[in-house]
This record gives structure tokens, C-alpha cells and sequence, in this order.
């Protein structure tokens, strides 16, 4: 019994030292340009871009003044999020 296993083990030792290439990652050859993007993916348009950033820009001034107010109010730190969501939401 006990060389049946060690004959096992060492079959398994070898079998690994054998072929190293079968157990490591190979990385697939890509010849394209690693340009950041998908190539399935298209910017928006640049009015619509701007649109949004003005929209993002008063959101995040919306809530700069909304943690403003819950610091000046001495709401616990815990409790902000909730606050700042729930002020942002009722302005609007």
C-alpha cells in the first residue's frame, strides 16, 4: 500500500515538472494598438458631454452645500450620507 502511494506521488511530481508550459498562462498574441478603449464603445457627442457636466456640476454643488449645512448643524458623522441624500433630494 505504501508504495502505491509513493509511486502515485511521484507520478504526479513528474507529471507536473514535465510540463511546466501547459500549466502557466500564455498570453495571447494581440498585434492592435492599446489605445484605453473598447472598440465597441463611442464617445457621446460634445453637447451632450457638456450638458452633463453641467448637470454633474451642480449636483456636486448641490451637495458641497448639503454637507456644509449637516457640519454647520453638528449632525453626527454617521448619520451624514443620509442627511446629504435626503437634503438633495428635497431641493429638488
Amino acid at each position: 500500500m505504501k508504495r502505491a502511494l509513493f509511486f502515485v506521488a511521484i507520478v504526479a511530481a513528474m507529471s507536473f515538472v514535465g510540463s511546466p508550459d501547459s500549466i502557466a498562462q500564455s498570453a495571447a498574441p494581440d498585434t492592435a494598438a492599446v489605445t484605453g478603449m473598447k472598440p465597441d464603445r463611442v464617445t457621446a457627442p460634445r453637447w451632450m458631454r457638456e450638458g452633463m457636466q453641467k448637470r454633474e456640476a451642480v449636483k456636486r454643488k448641490k451637495r458641497a452645500e448639503c454637507r456644509a449645512k449637516a457640519k454647520a448643524e453638528k449632525v453626527p458623522l454617521f448619520k451624514r450620507p443620509a442627511y446629504v441624500k435626503g437634503c438633495t433630494t428635497q431641493s429638488n
